[in-house]
């Protein structure tokens, strides 16, 4: 039995493949925040190391017609946007409150982590 194949790199290196459009393929212009939208910028990029290998799933409960409107802002934007995929717009969101959350509350510096298993699951009750 042969070993399977290991899929191929691209020759892009990740700042234009982040950048990157199917139907363009051009980057995006560069934006800096201002005080304004500084709450709408992108949260920074972590480290280029991780792997989609190395996060495992998360999954949470949503109402269906956010869920909806959801995927309809992600396509409606994402060549404009430089979203890659469902699960990067949700992780960039999560981030940005994430960030939000340290500047309000903890001086800008991350909280230390809490690992898996702390946080009740589901819904409360009554939701």
């Amino acid at each position: 039995m042969s070993p399977k194949p290991q899929p191929r790199r691209s020759e892009l290196d990740d700042d234009e493949l982040a950048n990157a459009s199917p139907v363009t393929f051009r980057s995006a212009p560069a934006q800096t925040p201002t005080p304004a939208n500084v709450d709408d910028a992108p949260p920074a990029r972590r480290a280029a190391t991780k792997t989609t290998a190395s996060k495992p799933k998360v999954s949470f409960y949503q109402d269906a017609d956010d869920s909806a409107r959801a995927r309809a802002a992600l396509r409606a934007t994402r060549d404009t946007e430089g979203e890659r995929s469902w699960s990067q717009f949700i992780d960039d969101a999560v981030m940005r409150e994430v960030e939000r959350l340290e500047r309000k509350y903890n001086g800008g510096k991350p909280w230390p982590p809490t690992p898996t298993g702390v946080l009740r699951p589901g819904r409360r009750a009554g939701e």
